[in-house]
């Protein structure tokens, strides 16, 4: 090591995916000094892993009743759109919608529980009846005997998300290997320094006023190195279906099937082919769909359709399978927390947004969190700045 030199911000965040880089936006057009710090391309994971759904929490209200997640969620929509539109701390404008709504449908067993869900008051308007003569190209036949109801849920593409809230703070963005050119100094439970080394071996002492741990999975490992066991985190592992075929309708929806979870969730995507992508998530890719093999977990996914949408034809599409975890503080029940979890432990704030949707609802208490900025300004460091990661059907 030639040389170390001192540095220090308001803020050092160490995390890549969207909780990470909203916030960042957040903190740095409030005038505070960032550093993120990331390990992985950007959005790698949780983050590209998403369906892109912005949920206003309709899903979790099936039965006429808000509930806790609802309630936390019914202002999200609003909040990403008005970032798309380039209002407010963080510019999304450069960002794709990939649709404004979902469609919420019916088995045919379930119409009059969906009827009398959609004529409850807990929904506030925020749905509508589509007219059988208004059907999508998806539910254009004569086969689907259920009903098709609008739910003002957009859905964004998370590639573009992070690609946006990146530019907002890439000058302030570096990629970092722990415990290869970067290590955490910590005492008693709070992190003292980031000691970040360059290709020429100089180092730099990184201080902060506070240090946000927004790594997801990532923040098991880091609580561990400080010596925190409480907030303790848990995984939620996924197991979804990419359906690939040329020429597939649009299909974004929520299906209301027998249980509280829906049986599957849809978005579509277009790969860098320009081929059309299905994603399903849903009640199909949680636990029995963990405990598959891909092979069998395609093989549930075809049965799923030939049940459900007998009339689409995916004789000729390409299956394959998604793994994941959803990150989040331990509840007890294994449930996910009902929004946006936020804890400060001295100079570390330890959090989870749960949910991609509730990336402002974090920000806002990360800001409420923090102190006046310092005024503080560093020179750029000597490290290499993340490539964006890529979503899960342009993996090898």
């Amino acid at each position: 090591m030639t040389g170390t030199r001192q540095a220090e911000y308001d803020t050092v965040i160490i995390g890549g995916g969207v909780a990470a880089l909203w916030t960042a936006n957040v903190l740095k057009n409030a005038g505070q000094s960032v550093l993120v710090l990331t390990n992985t391309p950007l959005g790698e994971g949780q983050s590209l892993a998403a369906q892109g759904v912005i949920h206003g929490g309709l899903k979790y209200a099936v039965g006429g009743k808000l509930t806790d997640s609802s309630e936390a969620l019914a202002a999200m929509p609003g909040r990403w759109l008005a970032a798309m539109r380039g209002e407010g701390p963080v510019d999304l404008s450069g960002a794709r919608l990939l649709c404004d709504h979902q469609l919420m449908w019916s088995l045919p067993n379930m119409v009059s529980q969906v009827l009398s869900f959609f004529g409850s008051k807990a929904l506030r308007g925020r749905s509508a009846a589509i007219a059988r003569e208004d059907y999508p190209a998806v539910f254009d036949t004569d086969d689907y005997k259920g009903k098709l109801f609008r739910i003002d849920e957009p859905v964004v593409d998370p590639v573009s998300i992070i690609q946006e809230l990146a530019r907002g703070v890439e000058a302030e963005t570096y990629l970092v290997g722990w415990g290869k050119n970067a290590s955490l100094e910590s005492v008693e439970s709070q992190i003292s320094a980031i000691i970040l080394r360059d290709d020429s071996g100089d180092a730099v002492r990184v201080t902060a006023s506070r240090y946000l741990l927004a790594a997801g999975a990532g923040n098991g490992a880091l609580l561990s190195e400080i010596g925190i066991s409480s907030p303790a985190m848990q995984l939620r592992p996924l197991h979804q279906l990419i359906i690939r075929k040329r020429g597939l309708p649009d299909f974004f929806s929520v299906c209301v099937g027998t249980s509280p979870k829906p049986p599957l969730v849809s978005t579509t995507h277009i790969d860098s082919e320009g081929r059309t992508i299905w994603y399903i998530g849903g009640d199909i890719a949680e636990q029995e769909g963990v405990a598959r093999t891909e092979a069998e977990q395609i093989m549930a996914g075809k049965t799923l359709f030939a049940k459900l949408m007998p009339w689409i034809d995916l004789a000729e599409a390409e299956w394959f399978t998604c793994r994941g975890n959803r990150a989040e503080p331990l509840t007890g029940t294994g449930d996910r927390p009902p929004g946006a979890y936020c804890e400060r432990i001295g100079n570390l704030l330890v959090a989870w947004p749960t949910k991609l949707a509730l990336a402002p609802n974090l920000a806002d208490e990360v800001l409420r969190n923090s102190e006046k900025s310092t005024g503080q300004t560093n020179p750029p460091l000597a490290l290499p700045h993340p490539p964006l990661g890529r979503a899960p059907w342009e993996l090898p």
